[in-house]
């Protein structure tokens, strides 16, 4: 349930409801409950008091009474802290003598008066006054923490429901309650839902009650006396992500990501992604972000902030799940601490770990980045631009026309666009050129300028490889587009060196293993090779060679994930698998069960590092 319903919900539940009953709202631990507690739910029924008491003074009345049950020992806590919130900082002397009608929770009231030494059995008239006291008409209860406090669950449930059977208060109980029942324990094997089914079967119940804990059975049945409805919170990521950045009020968070829908968008992505939909860990990287943009001296490369504020969040989410950890990257970024398309800059690391910031070295580590991002072979992921374009046939043409003509105008500078995004610009200039007419000629131009005598520093086999169907007439096309791009470059096409020779694959096992980190550095391996050799070579080759090739693909791809090798890579894999399967099915060859069995297995693994890899 979303914000806005449950809004609508919790005020029917607090002005409608008649089942004397509590509600829950659960959710994971940093998933935003809170937030939505403290920045959208107090104020939205305060609001909504007011439309019904034009005349009420801001800050006389409040509808919700916040209570967080972290670390209470003793019922009698929960009283104390009721009372002190509404004695202190809710009602004032003027609205206490003045009010009438007001529900008195006596569940309350008797708590503060064990708690403070007040003797229970006070005369009538001495405990009406502590009753006036303790106001709860037309108020919320919102119980937080449920599952941290370290009062008995049990009788922490009695209470509320004494307060809502007995009082008539109305309560709002927050939760986790995956870690009441105990889910994220590995033992958590049951259903208990067949427990209190409205029609159980007598072997479910006999067979779940054997595994299910004895406290978490109690719990249970006390909920269901206690709790009518519970909620699963749903989080609106980017709303919720937008207000954040709002509270801290940085005109950079303003500009780079406020103003910016595909920023909300990524922050978003991250959130659900990266920090396992936890907004503390987000909140703590907004913070360390401000901290150093504050501090920046100067102006900086738009793309560069985001980096700094992207590489935070990534980072932080490793730390808030592991220990701090040393430092793996150059002398001004790591990949590693980051990711591929947003680095964390050695001077965050040092800012966040111990709070040292080193003004001077932050221009170096601009352009740093800037060379990375112009040899990265990820780089067009984060470009807006470049996947627009990528996914052409998603959008109008009118679209498509003015992205390019915008990439056309970023060309002029060459350090804008990373080089290994121009061959699979030029296929998708070519494809475009066909489909909507666009010229680009003065595209191509920029493109042969900028990679003019860069031979040396950028792998050609990357730029250029093979993965485009295009229509009659586009291929030819594009071969020759690319034959000037290489021309420029001072190269030209080359084929890797490997003789796909069964004998060589020992070899190559053995160089795999020793430049293993430079591969994955490089981001691509197998479509380098021509798979149609590799198939032949396969299928000539030992169950011993067949073995080797296996492990050299588990090197490689063993803990692969998507943001780890360029696409091309699956497709090989694809082509791969379907010719050596094929092959191994129509049974058009000549080899022994063994090598086949190795086939087989190496047919599996192919699936499995797709599936990861997908």
């Amino acid at each position: 349930m979303k914000a806005v319903e449950l809004n609508s919900y919790i005020k029917r539940y607090l002005e409608e409801d008649k089942t004397n009953t509590a509600i829950m709202l659960t959710g994971d631990w940093g998933s935003g409950k809170t937030y939505y507690i403290e920045k959208v739910l107090v104020p939205f029924l305060q609001r909504e008091k007011k439309n019904h008491i034009p005349f009420l003074k801001s800050g006389k009345e409040n509808r919700c009474v916040v209570i967080s049950l972290y670390g209470l020992e003793e019922l009698s806590d929960i009283s104390k802290s009721i009372y002190m919130e509404l004695r202190m900082k809710i009602l004032d002397k003027d609205s206490e003598a003045a009010s009438a009608g007001k529900l008195i929770a006596k569940t309350v009231a008797k708590g503060i008066a064990g708690r403070l030494g007040i003797d229970v059995n006070m005369s009538e008239e001495d405990l009406k006054k502590m009753y006036s006291s303790i106001d709860v008409s037309d108020k919320l209860l919102v119980f937080e923490d449920l599952e941290r406090s370290n009062i008995e669950i049990t009788k922490l449930l009695g209470y509320v429901n004494n307060l809502v059977e007995r009082d008539g208060v109305k309560v709002l109980l927050v939760a986790n309650e995956n870690e009441i029942l105990g889910k994220s324990s590995e033992s958590f094997n049951f259903d208990f839902t067949k427990l209190f089914s409205e029609n159980p079967k007598s072997d479910d119940v006999e067979s779940n009650k054997k595994c299910i804990p004895e406290d978490v059975q109690k719990y249970l049945r006390i909920k269901e006396k206690t709790i009518s409805d519970t909620i699963s919170f749903e989080s609106d990521y980017c709303e919720a992500i937008k207000n954040i950045v709002n509270i801290f009020n940085n005109e950079i968070l303003k500009e780079i990501i406020v103003e910016d829908k595909d920023g909300i968008e990524k922050l978003a992505s991250m959130v659900k992604g990266q920090c396992n939909k936890n907004y503390r860990t987000f909140i703590f990287a907004t913070q360390k972000t401000v901290d150093i943009y504050e501090k920046l001296e100067g102006s900086f490369d738009k793309d560069f902030l985001k980096c700094i504020y992207f590489g935070i969040i990534s980072f932080a989410a490793k730390i808030k799940a592991e220990e701090f950890p040393a430092w793996e990257g150059t002398e001004y970024l790591s990949t590693i601490l980051g990711t591929n398309w947003d680095p964390l800059f050695r001077f965050c690391y040092d800012y966040i770990g111990w709070q040292k910031l080193d003004v001077t070295s932050i221009k170096d580590a601009e352009e740093a980045y800037h060379k990375m991002k112009l040899y990265d072979t990820h780089a067009d992921r984060s470009d807006v631009d470049l996947q627009k374009i990528y996914s052409y046939h998603e959008r109008t043409e009118k679209e498509v026309t003015t992205v390019l003509e915008t990439i056309q105008e970023r060309l002029k500078d060459p350090e804008d666009i990373g080089f290994y995004s121009y061959g699979k610009l030029a296929a998708y200039l070519v494809m475009l050129k066909h489909i909507i007419g666009f010229d680009y000629t003065q595209c191509k131009q920029y493109m042969v300028e900028n990679l003019k005598g860069k031979g040396e520093d950028i792998d050609s086999d990357i730029l250029f490889l093979p993965m485009y169907d295009f229509e009659a007439g586009e291929k030819e096309e594009f071969d020759n587009f690319v034959k000037e791009l290489s021309d420029s470059m001072n190269i030209k096409s080359e084929h890797d060196n490997f003789s796909y020779n069964p004998d060589d694959i020992a070899d190559l096992l053995n160089r795999v293993i020793k430049e293993k980190n430079k591969i994955n550095g490089n981001h691509v391996f197998l479509s380098r090779f021509n798979i149609a050799q590799i198939v032949e070579m396969l299928f000539h080759a030992s169950s011993k060679q067949i073995s080797d090739f296996r492990d050299i693909l588990f090197a490689i791809y063993r803990h692969a994930n998507k943001a780890e090798f360029i696409e091309t890579d699956i497709m090989a894999m694809r082509e791969l698998l379907r010719l050596v399967q094929g092959r191994v099915d129509s049974q058009n060859h000549d080899m022994d069960k063994i090598q086949v069995k190795q086939l087989q297995w190496l047919c599996g693994n192919l699936n499995t590092f797709i599936s990861q890899m997908s």
